[in-house]
């Protein structure tokens, strides 16, 4: 369903702009001896043009957001320079054609993409890649705009309104080029993450170096030939669509028990208690609801897909399982505490709480992020009375933190 609602979304955003320009060309008439329907012709042609000067570039942009910048920049001052064919989308942009930004993206690229080339140091090239990928969405539409400014594009006039809510063409396509670029970026991000976790030696490097290898060459498409390098975008956008929302399950698990303890240490941060904003959206759909940290179900619970991040909460009525959601109500799993026993283990790479109880037929095993180390023992309190609670490490043992939901005392 969500992959639907992000394919009609493109199509419409798309259609919003495009569809307009389609009507007005066939209402036109054309007549080669009419001045007048040359002009409107010529108008109508400009309009196409802001749909691919936004929309073709963005898969280099979003397989490697400053390098991208970087290679259209550098094609922008070769194709003035007549080094490469004549293309009017790249040396009409005085933003991309300019010495300034190619070197400043170019720094970028090069400071983001050498943490990257090997294991030790990737994990800090992750840590910063989601920033990477956000200024460079900004970036490009700065340069953009800053290309479009003085111009009498048709682009802008308004394409869509509702109420007092109205949006450009320009603008509507910008929303479409963020969710292109968001797709395609999440799915790379999610193969780099399994690329940094692999035994292979040079692996690293070899895909980092890939990655820069594609980018430029769908930049060297898009200053040969724009329609080509937009028709390349989709067909990239569509396949990453495919798999997006198990990538993005996935990214945001590898995220937190990989990325998020380098994070951690960097900023010395101890306490990782869910934010009050959290509190107080569970609140509202779970009684005396205390969300006591962020946990990614080993196995499909009901509704809550496998790895899909959830936070372990408290209430009035027992121990439940909560999927927040962006605009939807949220998931919400009660878990069965009959008897029940619960087991908070310590990991290599990440911790686990498993549970089993009377009713159950399979154990319940809710994966957690090394960050919350230091706060374990307030887990095994705050779960001590939904059953008997059991606290163990690979060099410790099991230490019982709970006799039972009558007895609280830590063992």
């Amino acid at each position: 369903m969500r992959k639907m609602l992000l394919i009609v979304s493109l199509l419409l955003l798309l259609s919003a702009v495009l569809l307009p320009q389609t009507a007005g060309f066939a209402q036109s008439g054309y007549d080669k001896s009419s001045l007048a329907t040359d002009q409107a012709k010529g108008t109508e042609l400009a309009k196409k043009f802001s749909t691919i000067q936004i929309m073709a570039p963005l898969a280099p942009i979003a397989l490697s957001p400053f390098f991208g910048i970087t290679c259209l920049s550098g094609t922008s001052i070769l194709c003035n320079m007549g080094v490469l064919p004549k293309n009017d989308f790249l040396m009409g942009n005085k933003a991309l054609n300019n010495w300034l930004v190619f070197i400043v993206f170019l720094a970028l690229s090069i400071a983001t993409s050498l943490p990257k080339m090997t294991a030790v140091s990737k994990g800090f090239g992750q840590a910063i890649d989601r920033l990477e990928t956000y200024a460079g969405i900004i970036s490009y539409f700065g340069i953009y705009y800053l290309s479009s400014m003085g111009q009498d594009n048709a682009a802008k006039q308004v394409a869509y309104s509702a109420g007092i809510i109205s949006f450009t063409g320009d603008t509507l396509l910008m929303i479409a080029a963020a969710i292109n670029i968001i797709v395609i970026n999440t799915v790379k991000y999610f193969f780099e993450l399994l690329v940094w976790i692999s035994p292979i030696p040079a692996l690293d490097a070899a895909f980092e170096t890939a990655n820069k290898a594609v980018t430029a060459a769908l930049a060297a498409v898009y200053a040969f030939s724009p329609y080509l390098a937009m028709i390349l975008n989709i067909i990239l956008f569509l396949i990453c669509l495919v798999i997006f929302n198990w990538a993005r399950r996935n990214v945001t698990y590898f995220r937190a028990m990989l990325v998020e303890p380098v994070i951690a240490k960097l900023l010395g941060k101890t306490n990782f208690s869910p934010p009050a904003n959290i509190k107080s959206k569970i609140s509202v759909f779970v009684e005396q609801g205390e969300p006591l940290l962020k946990v990614f179900p080993a196995r499909k619970i009901h509704r809550i897909k496998k790895k899909e991040m959830c936070y372990l909460t408290t209430g009035k009525a027992g121990l439940f399982l909560v999927k927040l959601r962006l605009i939807r109500q949220p998931k919400i799993e009660k878990l069965d505490m009959t008897n029940a026993q619960i087991e908070i283990s310590s990991g290599l790479l990440s911790n686990t709480i498993e549970i089993t109880s009377q009713e159950m037929t399979k154990p319940v095993g809710l994966t957690f992020s090394k960050i919350y180390n230091k706060q374990t023992d307030n887990f095994a309190a705050a779960l001590r009375p939904f059953g008997k609670v059991m606290v163990s490490s690979g060099a410790e043992g099991k230490k019982a933190a709970g006799i039972s939901p009558a007895q609280p005392e830590i063992a």
